[in-house]
């Protein structure tokens, strides 16, 4: 792996892509302003961490559109001549966006949510660390990777799906997660007969009725964190490997 050829890659794509950059960070700004917002008007009809909704949603929304737009250059060929004068490998095209999305995009939406909440907090609660966000607090953590599962399954789609790469995306990872579930509700049902299962998390609990009661069932502490390895950390870097195969495939 060629580090300075990383640095090029990476110094050519916010060259070409600043313009477009700087107005998705006044965009990105201007969606989370627009949120608090909605939630300082209408406030007596939320309830709980709004702010944990609002970071999450933000995340996501603008995680999978700033994702899906990796690869635009190497995907067409009209654009990417000038890769010719600088040669590099998929794996490092690959490592390139996958630093840009997860990396550097996340420090940047951090640093943008929580200006845009400091300012929200000046205006309502007050300006105290007690108020602010805390990423740690409540496992609320998990969500940067669920994030990274995210963006691999993003960017796999990019690579995959040639036009609305993002709806095909969504749909189909949508369709697996229902299909998913479905299926793990039918396998709990023959391991566990005369059990109705009402509901359940693929990899994390279940829910079942006894005698009019919901009773919930979580994985074993040991079962749980293997899981969670798998889940957080397994997963995507197998849907990297399979971004990094696939534009092997689209090689100029």
């Amino acid at each position: 792996m060629n580090l300075f050829i990383l640095s090029l890659l990476i110094q050519r794509q916010f060259k070409e892509q600043r313009r477009m950059y700087g107005i998705s960070l006044l965009v990105l700004f201007g969606m989370l302003s627009l949120m608090f917002l909605l939630i300082h008007q209408w406030q007596d009809s939320f309830s709980g961490a709004v702010q944990n909704g609002v970071f999450i949603i933000g995340l996501f929304v603008s995680g999978g559109i700033f994702t899906n737009s990796m690869f635009h250059e190497f995907s067409n060929s009209s654009s990417s001549i000038w890769l010719l004068s600088l040669p590099a490998k998929q794996s490092e095209k690959v490592i390139v966006s996958i630093f840009i999305s997860t990396v550097l995009f996340m420090i940047n939406y951090l640093t943008i949510f929580y200006l845009v909440e400091s300012i929200y907090l000046l205006n309502t609660k007050g300006l105290e660390l007690k108020n602010m966000l805390n990423p740690i607090k409540d496992d609320f953590y998990i969500f940067f990777f669920l994030y990274l599962l995210f963006n691999s399954a993003i960017l796999l789609g990019r690579v995959v799906f040639i036009k609305h790469s993002l709806l095909k995306t969504l749909l189909v990872g949508i369709l697996l997660f229902v299909c998913l579930n479905y299926l793990n509700n039918v396998i709990l049902e023959i391991l566990i007969p005369n059990m109705n299962v009402v509901s359940s998390i693929p990899f994390s609990s279940f829910q079942f009725v006894n005698n009019g009661e919901n009773i919930h069932v979580f994985l074993p502490t040991h079962t749980d964190r293997i899981t969670s390895i798998f889940v957080r950390l397994l997963l995507p870097i197998t849907l990297w490997f399979l971004v990094w195969m696939k534009l092997k495939e689209k090689q100029i």
